[in-house]
């Protein structure tokens, strides 16, 4: 082959190689793609236009698009949990409970968990109002700070004892139902709102509810005891009082005939036990035996 024509040859390979490399990596730069999983729902926005984002912006499975015109941004559409407690092992390693002060004035620290999760459909709606590209940013941000003002806000309208006693669930109740209407226009649905633990009221309120459970406790016992004591006493009046009508009955039943039918009885079974023999020890007159013995005239001595 002719020198001159090889090394053209390999001159014009190694251009179209080039070529190749050079549009390989024009189109990795120029276009991308990526696939979004079930559960999240993507947003294209256009960064050179600078429109609006809607409905039609949101995308799912497997994407193409330019990274220096488009930017995608992803959000979980499933169930998302969060803790602000004031454990740092728990949640973010801060102190992240709420406090607020109930209608009586007793300033109180809670730990919280919420559940809450965005609607796929809304997904614009929610980019628009946050501008936020991790959802983490809005949940640690906005959705922290709605739910101290709302917690805020009702626990003022209610006492200490009643928070921690009866009306707890309500209280629970009213602050989910009332963040859900802060947030829906955003497309967040809060799905529960509970407070991890107990209420965090200062240490001598404790001790002085602590001592009242413990009055009441003892006041529900001694009353049981008085009631068993009286029910006791009833049953012994009862028992006494029976045996008396019993023993008044059996004194209406005696017919004198039948005593004197019984004392002839004992009259009889006696006579028919002695040997012939007279008493040598009597006590009391001859009336009380049960029948006479004739007493035999003695004879003079010789």
């Amino acid at each position: 082959m002719d020198p001159t024509r090889g090394s053209v040859v390999r001159r014009a390979l190694l251009t179209v190689a080039a070529v190749l490399a050079l549009l390989l990596v024009v189109q990795n730069f120029i276009v991308t793609w990526k696939i979004i999983p079930p559960g999240y729902t993507g947003v294209r926005i256009n960064r050179l236009l600078g429109q609006g984002i809607t409905h039609d912006n949101t995308v799912t499975g497997f994407v193409l698009y330019n990274p220096i015109q488009t930017q995608l941004i992803v959000y979980p559409t499933f169930i998302q949990r969060v803790v602000w407690t004031h454990d740092l092992h728990e949640g973010n390693p801060q102190n992240e409970e709420l406090t607020f002060n109930t209608k009586d004035s007793v300033p109180v620290n809670l730990d919280v968990a919420v559940s809450y999760s965005l609607d796929p459909n809304q997904v614009p709606a929610f980019y628009t109002k946050f501008r936020a590209d991790r959802l983490e940013t809005f949940t640690h941000g906005y959705l922290r700070d709605t739910a101290r003002n709302v917690v805020v806000s009702i626990g003022s309208e209610y006492n200490f004892d009643d928070i921690n006693g009866v009306k707890k669930e309500e209280f629970l109740d009213r602050i989910a139902r009332e963040m859900n209407t802060r947030v829906a226009a955003f497309g967040v649905s809060i799905q529960q709102f509970g407070i991890i633990g107990a209420l965090r009221p200062p240490q001598a309120l404790l001790e002085a509810v602590s001592a009242k459970t413990r009055a009441i406790q003892d006041s529900i016992r001694t009353e049981n005891e008085v009631r068993t004591a009286q029910a006791e006493a009833k049953k012994r009046v009862a028992i006494a009082e029976g045996e008396a009508a019993a023993n008044r009955a059996l004194l209406l039943s005696l017919d004198p005939k039948l005593v004197e039918w019984e004392k002839l009885k004992l009259e009889h079974e006696a006579i028919q036990k002695w040997n012939g023999v007279p008493p040598t020890v009597m006590s009391g007159t001859s009336a009380g035996m049960l029948f006479n013995i004739p007493v035999q005239p003695q004879r003079p001595a010789p």
